[in-house]
Formats: structure tokens, sequence, C-alpha cells
């Protein structure tokens, strides 16, 4: 298998005598090392999730034809990601009050439909704001977002985000529009705190 990192050839892998999972773990720490972070992985053209492959896993790189691989500065991904955090807010503040009006006015199948947006929505700020937090050797625990930490905003959403989902499951509309209205609204400020915190210490973790 031909690994391409950064649009750079040349770098060939055992064809056997490992597996894929254990040749990607490899190589992750050898990036780590050179102070990069791994942003994608292609594998034959096709986008993967390295801590989901399945039975690729476990076969040997020569099953496989061509890894791309492209890496990113930790604080130039880091900056970059939060600056998409905020307008992930903003788009999330639209869909949160299409699913008010929806319900409003009766119409079911589009709250549902803008109630599982929703969803995806949240989850994906929780994990972009770990992700962040990981690579900018960040304490949540102790790091302060508006009066609460970073760590007791996460957990508050989870809860949150299990009320909803309870919700959703029922299909049950004027729940989910009661939590909208009662819960997430509120959180939107409360998650804007917490990526200007986060990028307050990513800009200080820098200039050291």
């Amino acid at each position: 298998m031909e690994v391409v990192v950064d649009g750079k050839h040349g770098l060939m892998t055992p064809d056997d005598g490992t597996t894929f999972q254990a040749y990607l773990e490899a190589l992750r720490r050898n990036i780590s090392s050179r102070r990069r972070v791994i942003v994608s992985f292609v594998l034959d053209g096709e986008k993967i999730d390295p801590d989901n492959l399945g039975a690729r896993g476990q076969q040997p790189p020569g099953n496989f034809g061509l890894l791309e691989v492209k890496t990113a500065d930790p604080f130039q991904f880091s900056v970059g990601t939060l600056t998409g955090l905020l307008a992930h807010l903003k788009n999330m503040e639209k869909t949160q009050e299409e699913i008010l009006q929806f319900a409003g006015s009766g119409e079911y199948a589009k709250t549902l439909e803008k109630a599982e947006a929703c969803f995806y929505g949240w989850d994906i700020l929780m994990r972009a704001v770990r992700d962040v937090g990981t690579l900018s050797t960040a304490d949540l625990k102790n790091l302060d977002a508006g009066g609460a930490t970073v760590d007791v905003r996460i957990r508050e959403l989870q809860e949150a985000l299990l009320r909803y989902t309870a919700a959703m499951e029922f299909k049950d509309v004027a729940r989910i529009a009661e939590l909208i209205q009662t819960e997430f609204r509120g959180r939107l400020q409360d998650w804007r705190t917490v990526i200007e915190a986060l990028g307050r210490h990513v800009a200080r973790t820098s200039s050291t």
C-alpha cells in the first residue's frame, strides 16, 4: 500500500506482517512526534474513521492500494475549528427557531426532520470542543466558561441530549419544542462562551 502524507509520495507499507489498524496507530504516533495532528484519512478514495474500521482494521496493509493522509499544525487547526464552530452555532440557532415554528404550525414531519438535525448539530459541537481541548492540552475540568467549567457545560449538554433523544424516540413534538424553548435556546450563549474560553486558552498556549 502506498501512503501519501500532505501530498508527499514515496512511502510504502509492508504488505503483510502487521494489520492496517496497527499501521495507522504507528503512523499517528510518528506524526504526533513531529507536532502535527491528523485531519483526515482517505483509503482508496473513501474517507475513513480510524477508530471505526471494523474488519478492515485486521487486514494486512497489502490488501489496500492508497492511503492519503492530511495533517495540520495543532494551533492552526484549533483556531480554524473554533472559528467554524461560531458559524455552526448560528446555523443551530436558526434550526432551533425553525423547530419551534414548524411545531407551532402543526407541521410535525418538518419538526422531526429539523429536530434530528439539531441533535447532530449539538453532538458535532460537543465532539469538536473536546478535540480542541485535547489538541491544545486544555484542562476542561478547570477552564472557566462564564461561571461554569467547560467540563460542566459538556456534562450539562449530555444530560439535556438524553432528554431530547427520549422525546425524539417517541416523536413527541410538544416535548421537543418545550426542550428547545426551555433548555437549548439558553445553551447557545453558554456554548459561545465555551468557544471563546477555549480560544483564549489556545492563544495563550501558542504564545508560550
